[in-house]
This record gives structure tokens, sequence and C-alpha cells, in this order.
């Protein structure tokens, strides 16, 4: 083999895995003041929140919920699911 082909060779495989690695890394968390401990995960896998709470996330400001039971795309608050950053955040 070559240099140059050796060379490109490196240069292909170091490219691949600088995808690789972009690619894996998940997106940022949107800003937020999600407190995880009012939160519970079931286990059906939903996220319940009981007593009132109050949060921020992405552009919505002082979202406040209570008694309710989240699950896979049932709430998009300022630009994100609230299901996915409590999994991320808190745990899941």
């Amino acid at each position: 083999m070559t240099h140059l082909a050796s060379y490109a060779m490196a240069t292909t495989f170091s490219v691949l895995a600088l995808i690789a690695q972009t690619a894996a890394q998940p997106a940022p968390l949107p800003p937020n003041t999600i407190d995880c401990s009012a939160f519970k995960k079931l286990p059906n896998g939903s996220w319940y929140v009981g007593a009132p709470t109050t949060f921020d996330i992405g552009s919505v400001k002082r979202m406040t919920l209570s008694n309710s039971t989240l699950n896979l795309n049932s709430m998009n608050l300022g630009g994100a699911n609230l299901y996915g950053v409590l999994e991320r955040k808190c745990g899941g």
C-alpha cells in the first residue's frame, strides 16, 4: 500500500469516527427548572406528577402541572417534549 493510500484510508477512518461520535451525542436539554422529585416514573414507563409543581422549560415560564400522567409525546412545551426531558434529566 502506498503512503498516499495509507493516508487516504486513515483520513477516511478519522472522518467516519468523528461522524459517529457526533451522531451519538443527544441534543442538549432545553433550559429548565424541573424538580425531578415532583415526578414519579410509573411501571408502564409513564411519568406522574401529583402535587402541583411549577417549572420553566424552554420558552415556557411558570408552567404548573398536577395530577397528570405524561406519556411519550403527550406534551410539548417551549419546543421540548416534556416526557423526553424527564427521561433524560430525571433518570428514566
